[in-house]
């Protein structure tokens, strides 16, 4: 079977396509889009960038309405239904927790699509969510699980909160009392280990601006901005590209800020200049792109194009392209297998060993894949 076989869809290249004639208005273009890829091909590619909402909303929007137009909004009717109704329950569970919150005296900032719900974006109510994310301080962390507890919420998982913390960059994910989404407490936005800049609340603070009509705190525009290249990180999610997209468009000097707050990064700047670059290209902005970051680029979307098993496993070849054309380097950190929380000695060496070996092989054939025309 050749790696590459579900490639021939070319799904991810007209995602692209179409995202980039959604943030520039061009519904001509997007029409154009839509007939280079075959539906399912589409929807699979679009589930996985979490771009389902974003599509159909656009589609609605700019008014297209040929054939593939049609069938894809049909196709994404009860999606778009389901979001919505996601949406207007989720805002009364958001304002329950800030006020847990708040009544136990925990400093936070919403992130993500929790800020977009309680700024009333438009964005919020097309697309599903998953969980809800808050930034808290690293010594408030454990007042504001014990707060939501007492609330009701349950940790999600079988290891304390304790041992998951220190493996990950939030406390253990809490399950609601009931019908709602699970909450997960940031002590920092990036993955523990990702970047040498901080992240953390410190870091943050002075970038939290009021969210209009004072109900909570959020990232400022800029950091906001950042905190999109830094979750975009390996460019798995489409949809943090195309929110930087339109933050970068609506505003002409965002960009060039952006830069010069990344270049503080000594470990990870190919990959978040990477997430700048190519949400300026949807953009269809100007880019001083670096050799570095363009072929890394071209290495991502070729990767996309790959069967599901290879493409989700080809950690070394994002390294690799991630320092700059060496396997030794700060991203490979990334790239090595983490183990779980509680595992004996014994039984976490050879699950290392089992999961190196397999990225091994499956980055080698990531990378003896042939790019197609």
């Amino acid at each position: 079977m050749n790696p590459g076989a579900e490639g021939h869809d070319r799904g991810f290249a007209a995602l692209l396509s179409i995202a980039a004639a959604i943030e520039r208005r061009q519904a001509w273009d997007l029409t154009l889009a839509l007939r280079s890829v075959p539906q399912v091909a589409l929807l699979r590619t679009a589930a996985r960038h979490r771009c389902l909402g974003y599509i159909r909303r656009h589609l609605l929007e700019l008014g297209v309405r040929d054939e593939p137009a049609r069938a894809l909004i049909d196709a994404l009717r009860e999606y778009a239904a389901k979001a919505a109704m996601q949406a207007y329950a989720t805002r009364s569970q958001l304002a329950a927790i800030m006020e847990v919150l708040t009544r136990a005296g925990v400093p936070f900032a919403l992130l993500k699509g929790a800020a977009r719900l309680a700024r009333g974006d438009k964005e919020a109510d097309c697309n599903t969510m998953y969980d809800l994310d808050m930034l808290v301080a690293k010594e408030h962390a454990h007042a504001a699980l014990e707060a939501l507890e007492h609330a009701g919420y349950r940790p999600d998982g079988i290891f304390t909160a304790d041992r998951y913390l220190a493996k990950h960059h939030h406390l253990i994910p809490l399950a609601a009392p009931g019908p709602g989404l699970s909450v997960e407490l940031h002590t920092q936005l990036a993955p523990r280990g990702m970047l040498s800049m901080p992240t953390d609340w410190a870091a943050c603070s002075p970038h939290l601006e009021q969210i209009e009509g004072g109900a909570a705190l959020a990232l400022d525009p800029l950091w906001t901005a950042a905190h999109l290249a830094i979750h975009g990180a390996g460019l798995r999610r489409l949809h943090d590209v195309i929110m930087l997209a339109r933050m970068l468009r609506a505003d002409p000097g965002l960009q060039d800020r952006l830069l010069e707050l990344l270049t503080q990064e000594r470990w990870q700047p190919v990959a978040l200049q990477a997430v700048v670059a190519l949400a300026a290209r949807v953009a269809g902005i100007p880019a001083d792109v670096s050799p570095d970051v363009d072929r890394y680029l071209a290495w991502v979307i070729r990767r996309e194009d790959l069967a599901p098993y290879v493409r989700d496993r080809s950690q070394f070849v994002d390294a690799w392209y991630a320092n700059r054309g060496s396997l030794f380097g700060a991203a490979t950190r990334l790239a090595l297998p983490e183990g779980d929380p509680g595992d004996a000695a014994l039984v976490a060496t050879v699950r290392f060993a089992y999961r190196l070996c397999g990225r091994i092989i499956t980055s080698a054939i990531a990378a003896a894949t042939p790019a197609r025309a």
